[in-house]
């Protein structure tokens, strides 16, 4: 049996890698100041006297000030955030009593102990007084707020409301306060722009100008989880010594962290400053910015690949996959490492073609040539052109278009057409990728190809991954399997072991 792999970011999780919404907080809390310097170096080497100077660069681009992404663009990342994943935001808020305690598991907290500490402190236990008929939230935002029902987060309000010095916690939960006025403040302003009018004759064009006239202030709405997220994490005493306030500070902050790595969304941040790498003579600030961004984002994903790697996960279970008598034809990854190079070259596995459809720490891409090259040490490297390294192009479609990138696309497809299944493995088929839902939509429905999901996630079921591939026709070919998260078994046996039963 032949089977073609694909590998998404849930697949590195275990090997201590970051999830995306981490990624993108840990990145703007880098100091841009060496990557300024470096790329001040790389504009010296530029070839003075040749056609590229000439026709794309700016006039003394060797004296312009450079720039790097700051608070404004974060800003912009929170506002994406809730106007495109409010809905997750709402349910995390509205679940905070499980929030908290997946928050106290991930802090090595005991729960017990906390709730001890606040009866011993507070004089009464947590649950026991809920604030939910004390504060209603106005009507017309929304009637369905289960935030102020919560024991915990009612217990944080008992915290500031009678002990002093609880200004850490404080700001925590005004920061979860802004971010649910805000969701069900976004549904609001958007359903008055869009129903200004009940009716309107459609050949009457004047009212189509009075549409969005309404919108969040939204540097008011994530100041505070803005300003937390951005500074450097606080560090709280979590041991049996701590204070009340520290452990709910400690909690809280966790909590706030936990639901941005799930929601933030940095594409509108890409979308909105890729295309100047295209322009640097007349957007010069613009492409600096999105070029340092890139060195950032490069060597933030190079430095988080653990030196003392797990010796067991999803790239060690291939071994033990192609042990059980399966062939691996090909591996498609949306990841931007080559971890699984690594290992597998370890393990002494056979040669398996890899492809990085969302480029990789190996990738760099020249926007004046729309040419993408590996280069294995990029500061040995030397250029007389500036290239930026090649990542998160999933918001950024013009470089999909080079000859390199194409050829991986049509490469890997063709590979998957040749295998009798395809397994996807820790990967979310968000929106965000449906250049790669697109690839596997073509090979279920044209050429009649079975996939299988391997998740953690009980909410994504068969029906969920169809929907999210948009299949009209051969919906039985997609099978999703649920996984233990720290076994990596189904039914008892090792994902690739259930595949291959429910394959035949």
């Amino acid at each position: 049996m032949k089977v073609g792999l694909f590998f998404g970011a849930g697949a590195e999780i275990g090997y201590g890698l970051p999830s995306g919404g981490k990624f993108a907080i840990d990145l703007f809390r880098q100091d841009p100041t060496p990557y300024k310097k470096k790329f001040r170096e790389k504009l010296a080497n530029v070839d003075i006297y040749s056609s590229y100077v000439g026709t794309w660069l700016p006039k003394d681009y060797d004296k312009k000030s450079i720039f790097a992404f700051g608070k404004n663009e974060f800003t912009s990342i929170i506002e994406s955030s809730i106007q495109y994943k409010r809905t997750e935001i709402i349910k995390k808020l509205n679940d905070f009593d499980n929030e908290f305690t997946r928050a106290c598991k991930q802090l090595g907290i005991e729960e017990s102990f906390l709730k001890e500490k606040f009866s011993n402190d507070m004089g009464k236990d947590i649950g026991e007084v809920l604030y939910e008929h004390a504060i209603k939230i106005n009507a017309k935002l929304t009637t369905d707020v289960k935030l102020f029902g919560a024991e915990y987060y009612s217990a944080a309000l008992e915290i500031i409301r009678l002990k002093p010095n609880c200004a850490d916690l404080r700001r925590y939960i005004i920061a979860f306060l802004q971010l649910l006025v805000g969701a069900y403040g976004q549904d609001v302003v958007q359903k008055l722009n869009e129903e200004l009018f009940e009716s309107a004759p459609d050949d009457l064009p004047i009212f189509d100008d009075i549409f969005g006239m309404f919108r969040l202030e939204f540097d008011r709405v994530g100041s505070t989880a803005l300003d937390l997220l951005l500074n450097e994490k606080r560090i709280f005493n979590t041991t049996e010594e701590a204070t009340l306030i520290d452990l709910f500070s400690a909690v809280t902050q966790q909590i706030l962290e936990n639901i941005f790595c799930s929601v933030l969304d940095y594409q509108k941040l890409i979308d909105d400053h890729f295309r100047y790498l295209f322009s640097p003579s007349t957007e010069w600030a613009k492409f600096t910015r999105m070029a340092i961004f890139m060195e950032i984002a490069h060597d933030y994903i190079v430095e988080q690949k653990p030196t003392d790697l797990p010796d067991d996960g999803y790239y060690h279970d291939v071994k033990k996959l192609l042990g059980s008598g399966m062939e691996v034809g090909v591996i498609g990854t949306s990841n931007y490492n080559n971890l699984f190079k690594e290992i597998s070259d370890d393990l002494h596995m056979p040669s398996i073609d890899v492809f990085h459809l969302n480029g990789s720490t190996k990738d760099f891409y020249n926007p004046y040539k729309n040419e993408v090259i590996q280069i294995d040490d990029k500061d040995s490297h030397e250029s007389k052109q500036i290239l930026v390294p090649f990542m998160l192009t999933q918001s950024g479609l013009k470089p999909l278009t080079s000859v390199e990138m194409s050829r991986r696309y049509v490469e890997l497809f063709d590979a998957y057409k040749d295998t009798d299944a395809i397994i996807a493995i820790g990967f979310g088929f968000n929106k965000d990728d449906s250049h790669i839902n697109g690839l596997f939509r073509e090979l279920i429905e044209k050429s009649d190809k079975k996939l299988f999901v391997i998740t953690v996630d009980a909410n994504e079921t068969d029906k969920e991954v169809r929907k999210k591939l948009r299949l009209d026709t051969h919906l039985a070919n997609v099978k999703v399997i649920l996984v233990d998260p720290k076994t990596r078994a189904a039914n008892e046996v090792m994902w690739f072991e259930e595949v291959s039963k429910q394959i035949g």
